[in-house]
């Protein structure tokens, strides 16, 4: 290399992906150093949000690996949907929730479920500092964490159930239902290329009626309907069903 001095690249050794709250992913590198993570100014990590309080967890380096603890956070620390009151050491592929954030730690190699995730193609996270000027910490109620918790279930374990049998694995994809063409095929005379759609918006599966013909959900005509477990939806001669495999 002549006189050129060599640089070596450090590899992160572990790593956050943070979910934003609208919905981007961006990774958070870990080289071993203990981590603050808060709402205000000066976090190692800061989650700029009312859900988050100032000073809201601490990741700490020990024995190789990180363990997590609350800050007396107002919305509390979930970790894999339980709130944890002590130290808690993660492991990869451990889901933890932040008020409307949701992160996923990653060690060594991704964990399969996370692999669709594309993580070296996903933007690193560049902290910049964000003024925060109210105080208060907007408190979450339980009904609506129990939801955020929720949220992580229905998207790896919505499915929809065909003929009683097979099932599709919905994700966050965009399913259409039609004609020859379509992502799945109806019994219906004349039957237009997309009658129906199931997408993803953040927190459920949705099921959208996008032609003439009537739709239904648990005998109910619908245009727009969130899925729950157990709905049964008729679209024209065809019947389906929407699951949630836990």
């Amino acid at each position: 290399m002549g006189e050129a001095e060599s640089v070596r690249l450090v590899e992160p050794m572990q790593m956050l992906i943070v979910q934003t709250v609208d919905g981007q992913q961006r990774v958070f590198e870990l080289y071993g150093e203990d981590v603050t993570i808060g709402r205000e100014r000066g976090r190692d990590l800061q989650l700029a949000h009312a859900s988050v309080s100032r000073a809201h967890a601490q990741l700490n380096w020990s024995n190789g690996g990180y363990v997590i603890n609350d800050l007396q956070s107002n919305n509390g620390v979930y970790v894999n949907g339980t709130r944890i009151t002590t130290d808690h050491k993660l492991i990869s592929g451990d889901l933890i929730r932040l008020g409307h954030f949701e992160l996923i730690y990653i060690e060594g190699e991704v964990p399969r479920r996370f692999q669709k995730l594309n993580i070296h193609n996903l933007p690193r996270w560049h902290t910049v500092g964000t003024d925060v000027f109210d105080d208060a910490t907007a408190q979450l109620s339980t009904k609506a964490m129990k939801r955020l918790l929720e949220a992580r279930i229905h998207l790896e374990g919505g499915v929809l159930v065909v003929d009683d049998s097979d099932e599709i694995e919905l994700e966050d994809g965009v399913w259409t239902f039609g004609r020859s063409g379509a992502d799945i095929l109806i019994k219906m005379l004349f039957a237009s290329d997309r009658e129906a759609t199931i997408t993803w918006n953040g927190r459920n599966h949705v099921l959208n009626r996008t032609g003439r013909r009537t739709v239904t959900v648990n005998g109910q005509s619908i245009h727009a309907c969130t899925l729950e477990d157990g709905d049964e939806i008729r679209i024209g001669r065809s019947r389906f069903s929407y699951a949630v495999r836990k």
